[in-house]
């Protein structure tokens, strides 16, 4: 009897968490409709409705139009059920963002950091702005769902401590979930900047509706997300697709991970910049120079980025070699995975489309061609906004997740 007792349960929260979603992927619908998309029976969808609206996760927002017989209430997802904080440790800003149940964007707030920052300056930093989001709308603190944070890196979930950050030096076993409920005791929720990105995609950007998707993270370093029957793949070791750690070139540079070769030390923002600055300091000339006023301390991505669209011979050199090893490494992927959709995230993806035309070209040269002509090519549209909303991505859906069975 207690087996079956479970499996009720169970199929409840799946059916609950499956109503919702649809409820918030289509805006507003009826039951009518969703047991029409779901292939429900009509007295499980309202009884799982009714609950929904007793608990405050959805709301009624109007009847649909009239067309004839009884006109139909519509449901919708409730903005005032909470509110959501995200931060994002990025490596030159912090970035802060509280949302509404609903995903509506009531503050941003961004910080300048530097990777050599102490961590007491970056602690600083993060409640800094944790006050600024919640006190510019003057939100109670019993209507605060959770933080999502998220960084670059390892962490460990269960002790709530992030272990360490490539991007930022000092950021080395912090016991982050403690320090946040010091200012706001309510849930903390923790992930890798590149895996916040993947899940932001579906729930922000181009990637809606789309339960299987890789997401390619082309920054400072580079990440990748996977995406599986709608929910983010972690692995066993919550260490999944560390694709900038794989060697492309045997012993080659020294990788920031310890090894040598890393597709990072050839294809990711810092080696670019490292690339680019090494070849104009030798000699080679560039219009990069006049961009960074004769300082070659002051190129960053941007300016590599916009001599290269302005057909910058140094320029298109560093970045065909770093997308032709991008094209190597992501068509190994689609050889392995064979992925319907791949979206292109990540800083310098923003920064050229002729850059991720050349990329796809590249894809295609080392892909096989039946498992290439099948994959859809997304670009993000969040910026470098994604990771920050990725973090509230992790708080929300913890209210969609099915609930732990005791």
């Amino acid at each position: 009897m207690e087996s079956i007792k479970v499996n009720s349960t169970l199929l409840k929260n799946v059916n609950r968490k499956k109503i919702l979603t649809v409820i918030d992927e289509t805006g507003h619908l009826s039951r009518v409709e969703l047991k029409k998309i779901l292939n429900k029976d009509g007295k499980t969808v309202t009884n799982i409705t009714k609950g929904l609206l007793n608990d405050r996760l959805i709301t009624t927002v109007g009847y649909s139009s009239f067309t004839g017989g009884r006109r139909r209430e519509l449901l919708t997802i409730n903005p005032d059920f909470g509110y959501i904080i995200g931060i994002h440790l990025g490596i030159h800003h912090i970035r802060g963002v509280i949302t509404d149940f609903k995903n509506n964007i009531l503050v941003m707030e961004k910080l300048p950091i530097t990777p050599e920052e102490s961590k007491e300056s970056l602690i600083h930093k993060i409640r800094k702005t944790l006050k600024f989001l919640v006190e510019s709308k003057n939100i109670p603190i019993e209507q605060l769902l959770g933080i999502g944070f998220v960084a670059n890196g390892f962490f460990n979930s269960k002790e709530g401590i992030w272990i360490n950050s490539v991007n930022n030096l000092y950021w080395k076993n912090i016991p982050i979930v403690k320090i946040l409920k010091e200012q706001y005791n309510i849930p903390i929720y923790l992930e890798d900047s590149s895996r916040s990105m993947t899940i932001a995609e579906k729930s922000f950007g181009n990637a809606k509706r789309k339960d299987n998707y890789i997401y390619l993270d082309i920054g400072a370093g580079i990440g990748l997300g996977v995406i599986y029957k709608g929910r983010l793949f972690n692995g066993g070791t919550h260490s999944l697709a560390e694709l900038g750690h794989t060697i492309v070139v045997p012993n080659g540079d020294v990788c920031s991970c310890g090894n040598k070769g890393c597709l990072e030390t050839v294809a990711s923002g810092w080696a670019i910049k490292k690339e680019v600055k090494n070849r104009i300091r030798n000699g080679q000339k560039s219009v990069i120079l006049e961009y960074c006023n004769g300082d070659t301390d002051n190129i960053d991505s941007d300016i590599i980025f916009k001599a290269f669209n302005n057909n910058d011979k140094l320029a298109e050199e560093v970045l065909n070699s770093a997308s032709n090893y991008l094209g190597i490494a992501v068509a190994n992927l689609i050889n392995l995975f064979t992925p319907h959709t791949i979206v292109f995230g990540g800083h310098l993806s923003n920064l050229s489309s002729k850059f991720i035309t050349n990329l796809k070209c590249n894809i295609e040269k080392f892909a096989m061609p039946l498992l290439f002509k099948k994959v859809n090519f997304l670009t993000t549209g969040l910026g470098d906004d994604s990771a920050v909303l990725g973090a509230i991505t992790l708080v929300r859906d913890s209210y969609f997740s099915i609930n732990e069975i005791k």
